[in-house]
């Protein structure tokens, strides 16, 4: 997964986010200034744990009121969020998270607990922190700073994910973009002006129903997350690139194009307080950059700043996808 920022003020350079006026007392308001549609959790102290809830669901472009449970008057209380994609995008969810661990669950829920999520068959996540006026409105955005062309920016990356050539995702509405809807409204018997809102939903979901098996999807069954890296031939050149981090239980898709051929390679490590584990049994060699990286070519990698790596091919591939599942046993090597 790629974890994406929150806008930064001054003032709050250590949480990370930005503080706004104020909405009604007894709520906070978190907009979604991104390009991605996203699911927000959100947690607060109460006697006896921490209560959670999750998921509100916030187009690009729109805000929404969380946590309304909460007195916004009580200086002392902090809020904390989590923020992730939805599935429907190519290259797997994107999140919005901090260095607080609290429980979720993948659907919605209301729970309170501490911190030990396993024991109460949940997932632990790492939330950002809220405290004193800057509970009251959070900004979600992406390096490129869409702003008031977030909506316009969203609907663009759902059409790239459901198959429609634009220009690219930049928020302004141009040729390309308007003729890629049109041809997505034809195609789906939507007709008239549907609305923004109407329109990224029925985007998402066009989206969600062609990607559901096409491209190659690594799911992690290791008792914790995992790092990965692809390496695949683009046109007469040989690329690897990553890392895409994906929690315990979960998949995300590396590769969105349609596989003919077994023609991709996976490189994984076991991420822990300890340390990485390299994932074992490989012996196809690409580059690896410890940080996200594009590498274009397979050999003299220590001369061009990287480190090689055993790469393991994917298996042939069944109606243009593939499926990767890893485990505890595939990360049997020393620590890094």
């Amino acid at each position: 997964m790629m974890r994406l920022p929150v806008r930064i003020a001054a003032c709050l350079a250590l949480l990370g986010l930005a503080a706004f006026a104020s909405p009604r007392a007894g709520a906070a308001e978190i907009c979604n200034e991104t390009s991605y549609i996203t699911h927000i959790a959100a947690a607060w102290a109460v006697e006896g744990g921490v209560a959670i809830e999750g998921w509100t669901r916030v187009r690009p472009g729109e805000c929404a009121e969380v946590a309304q449970e909460v007195d916004l008057d009580v200086d002392t209380q902090p809020l904390f969020f989590y923020a992730k994609s939805t599935t429907a995008y190519l290259g797997g969810v994107r999140e919005w998270r901090g260095t607080v661990p609290l429980c979720v669950d993948e659907t919605d829920f209301e729970v309170v607990a501490n911190t030990r999520c396993a024991a109460l068959g949940l997932a632990s996540r790492d939330f950002f922190m809220r405290e004193g006026d800057a509970r009251e409105r959070t900004v979600l955005v992406e390096p490129s700073e869409f702003g008031r062309r977030a909506q316009v920016a969203g609907i663009q990356r759902l059409l790239q994910s459901a198959g429609y050539a634009v220009t690219g995702v930049d928020g302004y509405d141009g040729r390309s973009t308007r003729r890629a809807v049109s041809r997505f409204q034809s195609e789906a018997g939507i007709s008239g002006n549907p609305g923004d809102a109407a329109l990224i939903d029925a985007l998402e979901a066009r989206a969600l129903e062609r990607n559901a098996s096409s491209g190659l999807i690594v799911c992690n069954e290791a008792d914790g997350d995992i790092a990965t890296a692809i390496g695949h031939r683009v046109g007469e050149i040989w690329q690897s690139r990553g890392w895409w981090r994906i929690h315990a239980g979960e998949c995300a898709r590396l590769l969105a194009a349609r596989l003919e051929t077994d023609n991709a390679f996976i490189y994984a490590e076991r991420v822990s307080g300890q340390g990485r584990r390299p994932m074992s049994g490989g012996n196809e060699r690409f580059c690896l950059a410890p940080a996200r990286f594009v590498s274009e070519g397979r050999t003299e990698c220590a001369e061009r700043g990287y480190t090689a790596a055993g790469f393991r091919r994917v298996p042939q591939p069944e109606n243009g996808g593939v499926r990767v599942t890893l485990t505890e046993a595939d990360f049997q090597g020393l620590r890094q």
